[in-house]
């Protein structure tokens, strides 16, 4: 009997690279693809679909239509969710953002517990790093439970925090989520060479990348080994997605890395203030490993997907015989007068994001004006080793709250108390099946707001009161002031003087 899988978002880089990978199985494999429109079928997909004729139905439709993922989820056994709007595309507009990444996955949630068969279907939503928001060399490793900050304006995070919270409200029988770091993909000069978006790589803060040829091969074989019965004790949990050791950078290298196919630098093709400096997403994870050791998918370096991006896209070779001043003019000069380009925000009087992002007119303009005079983390002398997780990662970890040395199986109301008051708020239930992770308790956040949340969604999942934490407005400035929770990462990037700042939404 054939397996049925569903995959969500099957144009993108990551959805149709799983279904690449899927089409290297051995398993008897059915893939319903969800595709918006049939006269957009990318050649990749098409090209997979020539090659492994009879493994892929396309069904068309939106994510947003509930009729259409009702009859999606039917029959699966799988169901792999990575639709939704993604930079630069979500940076164009939030309304539209939050109905394909929140609305999309309430219906996909739904159509699963609708179903009537929701204890056979395994669903699993794809996360993202940049629901933790912005890091620095002050904090550059993370994991799972830290506090989740969607940053300022950022429509993307605040959507994909929200629309993982509604999985774990659920109460799937089987879950998973796993939160996918930066992704280097095929599509990655295509995406990043129409937009303002590259400008947005600040250039201190840390990143673990993954290829999109190994989150294809992670999904591959979460199927092989659960047909296999190994993955007892995975579902039902959080994972962070990385590359480990060897596609740790930071947002220097990031860009340096891709010039180096033209020949070139950041330094003779950017002025340093066209780079923001402040609230983007992207960490070192430094429990990347469990899902690893679980799906043993890491096959690629960062230095091995550039020496591919240079073989796809050889002519780019040639760049470094033409002037540097005839690239920045014809190539990057445009890019700079879009609108989700920082110096747009600055030359347009945008108060509020070059506040956000820069931390005002008064920072932009001490941005020295020749890269000779910036202080970059990565040319630091700690640098090499920072990146080295047995030497440096512990030095850096967040306090959840609670005591982390006692085994889950031993936690009580007690921990559920202290974590809450780490939070600034209270647990209002006064009892609860020590060890029990995943029945609802009842919290109240520092304004008076009650809200049901699992033991596993507060301590393990780094979710709060959905009131006061999940952005929109962003006022994780006063929230810090009374949660040490957020105080310990917030206060890495925004002052003292700030924790009264709420970045309201204008939309």
């Amino acid at each position: 009997m054939s397996i049925n899988i569903v995959v969500t978002g099957a144009n993108g880089a990551i959805g149709s690279e799983v279904i690449n990978q899927l089409g290297k199985s051995e398993l008897d494999l059915k893939i319903k693809a969800l595709v918006r429109n049939p006269k957009r079928i990318t050649p990749f997909l098409k090209k997979i679909n020539k090659k492994h004729k009879g493994l892929i139905e396309f069904v068309y439709g939106d994510l947003t239509d509930k009729e259409v993922c009702k009859n999606l989820v039917k029959d699966a056994d799988y169901v792999f969710h990575f639709g939704g709007l993604i930079p630069p595309r979500s940076e164009v507009d939030g309304e539209v953002t939050i109905k394909s990444n929140l609305g999309g996955t309430q219906n996909m949630v739904d159509a699963v517990k609708e179903s009537g068969r929701s204890d056979k279907i395994k669903f699993l939503y794809m996360g993202t790093v940049a629901e933790y928001g912005n890091r620095t060399p002050q904090h550059p490793w993370g994991r799972v439970g830290d506090p989740l900050i969607s940053s300022a304006y950022d429509y993307y995070s605040y959507s994909k925090i929200k629309a993982e919270r509604y999985v774990l409200d659920a109460e799937l029988p089987n879950w998973v989520s796993v939160r996918q770091t930066a992704v280097a993909h095929k599509y990655i000069f295509k995406n990043n060479l129409s937009s303002g978006l590259m400008f947005q790589t600040v250039l201190d803060e840390p990143y673990e990348w993954i290829t999109d040829v190994d989150t294809g091969i992670m999904i591959r074989h979460l199927v092989e080994y659960d047909q296999e019965k190994k993955l007892d004790g995975f579902w039902n949990q959080i994972y962070n997605i990385g590359g480990g050791i060897s596609c740790r950078n930071c947002g220097y290298e990031v860009l340096n890395e891709g010039f180096k196919l033209m020949g070139r630098s950041i330094k003779d093709l950017f002025d340093p203030n066209w780079i923001m400096t402040r609230n983007f997403h992207g960490m070192w994870f430094a429990d990347s490993d469990i899902l690893e050791n679980w799906l043993h998918f890491r096959t690629e370096s960062i230095k091995q997907f550039w020496v591919r991006m240079g073989r796809k896209h050889w002519y780019f070779k040639f760049a470094k015989y033409l002037p540097k001043s005839w690239i920045r003019k014809m190539v990057f000069y445009p890019l700079l007068k879009c609108e989700d380009a920082p110096i747009y925000w600055v030359n347009n009087k945008i108060d509020d994001k070059v506040y956000a992002n820069y931390g005002g007119y008064d920072k932009f303009n001490a941005i020295p004006k020749d890269w000779k005079h910036m202080v970059l983390f990565a040319e630091s002398p700690t640098y090499a080793d920072a990146k080295m997780k047995d030497l440096y990662a512990h030095r850096f970890i967040l306090n959840h709250g609670f005591d982390e040395n006692k085994p889950k199986e031993e936690l009580d109301i007690k921990d559920m108390e202290q974590a809450a008051k780490f939070r600034g708020g209270h647990c209002l239930s006064k009892t609860m099946t020590k060890g029990d992770l995943y029945t609802k308790l009842k919290w109240v956040d520092h304004k008076g707001n009650e809200f049901m949340a699992s033991p596993y969604t507060i301590l393990f999942g780094g979710f709060w009161s959905p009131f006061v934490a999940e952005g929109n407005p962003w006022e994780y400035g006063p929230l810090s002031k009374v949660a040490p929770f957020y105080e310990q990462i917030y206060k890495d990037d925004f002052s003292y003087k700030e924790f009264d700042i709420v970045f309201e939404d204008k939309k």
